[in-house]
């Protein structure tokens, strides 16, 4: 017998003071429920419900087993989730730091909807090989995605498209410092300073300078942040593109093979269009 499935019936006997009741909050005909009822009165050998009412009561042996019934359920419910939980491996989605929130917490609420036991990390992080899908920096010509950059200067000084050389100190002008976020200067393959030389921006002006204090520098308007616009929204800083794109490149990486609703189909396309997002790719993936 057994005997989990066999309180379960009688929790919800208890429960409704109705067989038929319990049967329709069970799924299981009221027949089936009934027989699993005297089975386990017969297991016991005691009565545990007294039928001799027009509605059902419990005897006083119902009246006992039934906490004792309610607490061992109780326990096998919760050994079998915590089961389920360890063995259920997280999915782990590794993204660069600094991304946009707003489509990673739409990605998460997403896949949770979907049944997948997602898990943001940063590719950063000491183990990202642990990481289903990584979204990495790269080449923009082999790129995934493509963030368009441009210039961030003080919050209220708002301006259409610039151009990289439009940034380079003019004689006799504000000297105004031109940042770059060490992300951007750190690429291997070296883009954006290709892109500045060519416009006359050299290394002794463009400068490299942490996250926290080139935005900062940027807010006090003593310099201009070459950056994705979500970046410069976050802080509240003025964004303009550059009229001659000077693109950032993400790729996925990812480990096959993936859950079901990631496979293929519109839930796939839905979370790489909120991975590039995050990263401030437009909806079309290219800049």
């Amino acid at each position: 017998m057994d005997l989990l499935l066999h309180l379960r019936g009688f929790a919800a006997v208890a429960d409704e003071m109705s067989v038929s009741e319990a049967a329709i909050e069970l799924g299981v005909d009221q027949p089936l429920l009934s027989r699993r009822l005297r089975a386990l009165e017969r297991e016991l050998g005691v009565e545990l419900l007294d039928r001799t009412r027009r509605q059902i009561a419990l005897t006083p042996a119902g009246t006992a087993l039934l906490p004792r019934a309610r607490h061992l359920l109780d326990q096998a419910d919760h050994l079998l989730r915590s089961i389920r939980r360890h063995d259920r491996e997280s999915f782990v989605v590794a993204v660069p730091p600094g991304g946009d929130p707003a489509p990673l917490a739409r990605l998460v609420a997403l896949l949770e909807a979907e049944g997948v036991d997602v898990r943001l990390a940063s590719d950063s992080d000491e183990t990202p090989e642990s990481a289903a899908w990584t979204v990495e920096a790269c080449d923009p010509d082999a790129a995934t995605w493509l963030t368009p950059l441009g210039a961030a200067t003080a919050p209220g000084t708002a301006r259409g498209p610039v151009s990289l050389s439009s940034l380079r100190p003019r004689r006799g002008g504000e000297r105004t410092q031109l940042l770059a976020l060490p992300r951007d200067l750190d690429d291997p393959a070296g883009r954006l300073r290709r892109l500045a030389d060519r416009a006359g921006i050299g290394p002794a002006t463009l400068r490299r300078a942490p996250h926290q204090l080139a935005v900062a520098e940027t807010m006090a308007g003593r310099a201009s942040l070459v950056c994705a616009r979500h970046e410069a929204v976050t802080y509240g800083l003025s964004w303009s593109p550059f009229s001659d794109p000077v693109p950032r490149g993400h790729r996925l990486v990812e480990q096959l093979p993936p859950p079901g609703p990631l496979a293929a189909g519109p839930v796939r396309e839905q979370a790489l269009a909120l991975l590039g997002a995050c990263v401030g790719a437009p909806e079309d993936g290219r800049g």
